[in-house]
């Protein structure tokens, strides 16, 4: 039986001078998790500083020593530090979270690394031979926006139409325009066609019996 994982206060976070108290995996359940999650692409794990404006601090610059950091797919670490939230503990505590999670990590490397990498220059694309260091507080975020925000209703769905009226209202998919129509679904643009099929992945995990009205969908 698998032994539960439980997070920890860990203060080792500076904002300027301020010292702030989060929480974070510990380094004794670290193995676990690299066996756990190798199939989604960790290849281990080690101890490691960072710094950059992150989720973790509301997108102020942070300062983070001595973080348990999985390795994955080579040259992204993912700090195992979260806001201290009821979100953050039970991403550890349900299975389907943690595929959640790298589910949508792999798809915002591809389509918004920006997103997913602290401090990330855009212009530049990800380099084959540098490291990144994801920003796992936006990850967690996001996941919960996908499975307690919107997961009940987008399992109810039938169709598209239905999404769609919903989405105007609860904008869980924008399709990257400035103004009125910023927030609307487009299912003729290809990211927001991804975006959904990613998403619908993600709540099929919760939600097994859902009807996956994204075999309408072209693409």
């Amino acid at each position: 039986m698998e032994e539960k994982i439980v997070l920890e206060p860990f203060n080792r976070i500076l904002s300027g001078y301020e010292k702030l108290a989060e929480v974070s995996v510990s380094v004794a359940d670290c193995s676990a998790l690299c066996r756990k999650y190798q199939k989604f692409g960790v290849e281990g794990y080690r101890l490691g500083g960072y710094r950059g404006a992150t989720y973790l601090n509301r997108y102020l610059n942070v300062t983070v020593d001595r973080a348990p950091l999985l390795i994955y797919k080579k040259q992204f670490l993912i700090p195992l530090v979260f806001r201290q939230t009821e979100a953050s503990e039970q991403l550890f505590l349900e299975d389907y979270r943690m595929e959640g999670f790298f589910l949508l990590l792999e798809w915002l490397l591809l389509h918004r690394p920006e997103k997913a990498i602290i401090d990330f220059q855009k212009s530049r694309g990800i380099q084959p031979n540098k490291e990144y260091v994801i920003d796992s507080s936006f990850i967690a975020f996001r996941l919960t926006e996908i499975l307690d925000g919107a997961g009940f209703p987008l399992s109810r769905f039938q169709t598209i139409e239905a999404f769609s009226d919903w989405n105007r209202t609860y904008k869980l998919i924008d399709n990257g325009s400035i103004g009125r129509h910023s927030k609307i679904f487009d299912p003729e643009n290809a990211e927001n066609i991804a975006e959904l099929q990613m998403i619908l992945s993600i709540v099929g995990l919760r939600y097994p019996e859902m009807h996956l009205f994204i075999g309408e969908l072209k693409g």
